[in-house]
């Protein structure tokens, strides 16, 4: 059935020519679906206006609140159904991938009583990484003076704690927040951070990596066995102004262009003392600086050019001076690490969108030691959401920023202090963040 006939069926049944049963939703809505692996963000959706969503890699399936009314719902600037149900199936969707849905409740006219917004994810078909966030289903919902997020339950994590624009609002036990009274002009930054004990991740081998790490935090001075032995995690979401992002699908445009993704490690001290006493290298030197995007000063940097106009995705990378001093801190030997553990891998490019790998592990060069390891997947649509996943060891200090389209302003996605170089070692617990927008 097209969109004319749905049209004309909806008008025959409000003046009551057919029966409810005709009024059928269009290619969205076949419920007969089996679904693998169907999967939910919440026990049960807190929005005022959504009642339900599941997905899984292919799927995604909505239920909202209402009854005896025409709607409409728009897949982006797409109309998937039009029918008299509150809820649709939608199929034949691309694993891993953030949609955004809008539903307009309509009057006997067609004219819009209410509109609501929707980003949600599909599931991925199968995990490659550790970094458990990366396949974490995560859903925001956008009304009139309210935005609402839901998400899956990390395994361990009793509690998330909600920022918004970096004040506390609350902490949570569930795994969904509503945060009404919102100013629809406004621009909002939401950020749910949580810890876990590692002896209670899903792989096995994290139970021995949490006993070396007990051990590493009972012994160190500066430490502890609670910051050695748990993982942290961050997600973040950028809202856009409510009135902006609820204006009718048609009037929102597509703005594909330049990005630049800028990843750097640093150390904050001027001097770093070597653990090891045995060693001639007693004194390291270091960045002595705090976060700054344009500093000079750093371990590694990674920069990622994505073009979504033209898609494609490269790197630029560079390492910086190891300097070593005696106990008298006079010079002893100078080396740059290698740049070559700074890789992008697996650059997919596609109409709508560019997503890439970049991985890194550097090593000093002076002295045998761990490396700074870190991991980043990064998905950007050519509408200007995007989606970043990271997990990266707890020291030294790690930066991200990026810069838009169009501007030359570093917005902030990413910053994580060091918690001892210590940190870096392999059984030591990791950070895991995740950035992601909604504002178009």
């Amino acid at each position: 059935m097209n969109s004319q006939t749905q049209l004309q069926t909806l008008k025959q049944y409000r003046t009551g020519k057919i029966l409810p049963i005709a009024a059928l939703g269009i290619a969205g809505t076949l419920y007969a679906v089996k679904w693998n692996r169907r999967r939910k963000t919440a026990a049960f959706s807190h929005s005022r206006m959504l009642k339900n969503i599941e997905q899984d890699s292919k799927h995604i399936k909505l239920e909202w609140k209402g009854m005896n009314r025409p709607y409409r719902v728009f897949r982006g600037d797409e109309l998937v159904y039009e029918g008299l149900e509150p809820k649709l199936v939608d199929q034949n969707l691309v694993p891993g991938t953030l949609y955004t849905y809008c539903i307009e409740t309509l009057d006997d006219q067609d004219n819009v009583l209410d509109r609501m917004r929707i980003q949600t994810t599909t599931a991925v078909d199968f995990r490659e990484r550790e970094n458990i966030l990366e396949d974490l289903l995560i859903t925001t919902i956008v009304t009139p003076g309210q935005i609402s997020f839901e998400w899956e339950p990390i395994e361990g994590v009793t509690e998330y704690s909600i920022f918004r624009n970096g004040v506390k609002l609350k902490t949570v036990t569930s795994c969904a927040f509503i945060d009404k009274g919102i100013d629809d002009h406004e621009n909002y930054i939401y950020r749910i951070e949580a810890r876990r004990p590692m002896q209670r991740s899903e792989q096995v081998k994290w139970e021995l990596k949490s006993v070396i790490a007990n051990a590493v935090g009972a012994i160190k001075k500066d430490s502890s066995t609670e910051m050695a032995a748990d993982e942290e995690f961050t997600i973040t979401k950028r809202i856009g102004p409510i009135q902006e992002l609820l204006k009718p699908p048609q009037e929102r445009k597509l703005n594909p262009g330049n990005w630049q993704f800028r990843y750097t490690t640093f150390l904050k001290e001027e001097w770093l003392k070597n653990p090891n006493a045995a060693s001639q290298e007693q004194v390291f030197k270091g960045d002595h600086r705090s976060f700054d995007p344009e500093s000079s000063e750093f371990r590694t940097r990674g920069d990622v050019f994505i073009d979504t106009e033209n898609p494609s995705a490269l790197l630029s990378k560079a390492t910086s001076k190891t300097e070593a001093f005696n106990s008298e801190q006079e010079p002893i030997e100078t080396a740059s690490a290698s740049d070559e553990g700074i890789q992008l891998e697996k650059v997919l490019t596609d109409d709508d969108r560019v997503k890439f790998h970049l991985n890194h592990s550097v090593s000093n060069p002076l002295v045998v030691s761990p490396a700074i390891d870190y991991h980043v997947c990064g998905t950007f649509y050519n509408d200007n959401e995007y989606d970043l996943v990271g997990i990266h060891d707890q020291a030294p200090e790690h930066e991200v920023y990026l810069k838009e389209p169009g501007t030359d302003e570093w917005h902030v996605i990413h910053q994580a202090h060091s918690k001892g170089l210590e940190m870096m070692a392999e059984p030591m617990a990791n950070h895991y963040w995740r950035y992601s927008t909604f504002t178009n």
